[in-house]
């Protein structure tokens, strides 16, 4: 009996492991394959932008509903469904033929990937006794952090090797080896405790908001911001989400708890980590296209140069979740993102021929603003929650995060598009990726400055 139960521990955490490694992964990935696929399909910009928004979207808008979804069904059940999900769109994402058709199946694999983590987390937590959950929380977040840390090289070395396609077929048998231990040793769970009702009609409000605002602002430079097309999509989205909020304050059971963020705790760590991942998302869109565009790297040096990044993120998050238990959260936060605004800072002077020391210094201070700000941020959020909504609090803030990584793809990397797209010559690109910095700098300091003065601890 206990052979069976040790059994089913650890067969669970590595099924979860691996299936939420290949999501960290694909979402380090594909940036370094970018200008591949614009040359491969012949995609424009903004079909580009599509190409990461489609993700985290939809990532964003079902993460909270799908992790419901498996609290009621079964953990177990939604994570295997979710695994084969994210590995069947991503062989039909290499097998795409054309741009819409890989935007069509990047959705679906944000579907899947929010199925997969809240799934896997309680999964893990379930199977695990209470002093050996750190334990494996450690293990499932060194999978996590290696799959992001992996993601630019292996991106590069595909692109360099064979070719763009391989960046999603790679997923495919990771995805099968993980259902496989799941079916063979992971144990069915759901929650007896809770609301049984899904917010439906919040999810759609929701959906509907985000996916009218993202767009209309993406497509306004194509449109005109005078046509009826650029304000119509935008109206629809302040009524959407208008009418979302209205609903969510009222519902018995909703899919958006606004009650947390009367915790200035909560509130003030998620406008951090919201922070974090507007620059991060558009900076690590953008990052790739300067080295090899401008710079004519190689795919694999370009994905060897973005390293730092997601080498800090992984080496330094251990050592600041260890500092939060000693330090002012707030200091940490702090220091995060001065580090962060450095980074910023210092790629508003990059330039055709910028020394290559001068660039990776600018990308490990962005993976170590990171690691303090995000580690810090998370903790204090989830510390800040009541206790019977910690899991809510989970899903609100990667809900947060994601919505913030998509209005930054929505608004960063539009402001570039439309400067570089005048005349898309290399001396508009530096003036696009400038001004594109100068913004995400000005969003950096404008949430310093607010964590400052507003909030006290």
């Amino acid at each position: 009996m206990q052979s069976d139960t040790t059994r089913a521990k650890w067969g669970t955490l590595i099924s979860c492991s691996l299936s939420c490694f290949i999501g960290w992964l694909d979402f380090a990935i594909v940036n370094t394959a970018l200008p591949a696929i614009a040359k491969d399909l012949s995609a424009s910009l903004i079909q580009l932008q599509w190409v990461i928004n489609a993700f985290i979207l939809a990532l964003a808008v079902t993460i909270v509903t799908l992790g419901r979804i498996s609290d009621l069904y079964g953990r177990r059940l939604v994570n295997i469904i979710g695994v084969s999900l994210f590995g069947l769109s991503s062989l039909c994402a290499g097998l795409a033929a054309s741009p819409e058709w890989l935007v069509f199946f990047r959705m679906l694999q944000g579907v899947a990937n929010a199925a997969i983590i809240p799934s896997a987390m309680a999964l893990i937590f379930h199977a695990f006794p209470a002093n050996e959950r750190g334990k494996a929380i450690g293990i499932w977040s060194a999978f996590v952090s290696l799959g992001m840390a992996l993601g630019p090289v292996v991106g590069g070395i595909f692109v360099s090797a064979l070719s763009w396609r391989w960046i999603f077929y790679i997923n495919v048998p990771i995805s099968l080896i993980s259902v496989i231990v799941s079916l063979l040793f992971a144990r069915e769970s759901r929650s007896e405790e809770g609301s049984r009702r899904i917010d439906w009609k919040g999810v759609c409000l929701m959906t509907m908001g985000l996916v009218f605002l993202v767009g209309g602002l993406m497509h306004a430079p194509d449109w005109g911001w005078e046509n009826i097309k650029t304000w119509g999509s935008l109206g629809v989205a302040v009524i959407a989400l208008l009418w979302f909020y209205r609903s969510e304050i009222k519902s018995t059971s909703p899919t958006i708890p606004f009650a947390l963020f009367a915790n200035r705790g909560f509130l003030y760590s998620t406008m951090v980590i919201v922070c974090l991942m507007f620059v991060f998302t558009a900076a690590i869109f953008l990052m790739p296209q300067y080295l090899m565009n401008i710079r004519h790297e190689e795919p694999y040096i370009a994905g060897l140069m973005l390293l730092p990044i997601t080498v800090c993120i992984a080496l330094f998050s251990p050592f600041v979740g260890r500092m939060v238990d000693k330090f002012s959260v707030k200091i940490l936060m702090l220091i995060g993102l001065i580090l962060y605004l450095g980074s910023t800072v210092m790629q508003i002077g990059f330039a055709i021929a910028t020394s290559p020391y001068f660039i990776l210094l600018s990308f490990a201070l962005m993976g170590l603003g990171f690691a303090f700000a995000r580690n810090s941020g998370t903790t204090k959020a989830l510390a800040s929650a009541p206790h019977h909504l910690a899991g809510t609090a989970a899903g609100v803030l990667w809900t947060a995060q994601n919505t913030g990584g998509a209005l930054s793809i929505a608004i960063t990397v539009t402001l570039f598009r439309t400067i570089y797209e005048s005349t898309s010559t290399p001396a508009s690109f530096l003036v696009g990726y400038h001004s594109a910095m100068w913004l995400l700098s000005a969003v950096i300091l404008a949430t310093i400055l607010i964590l400052l003065f507003a909030f006290k601890k």
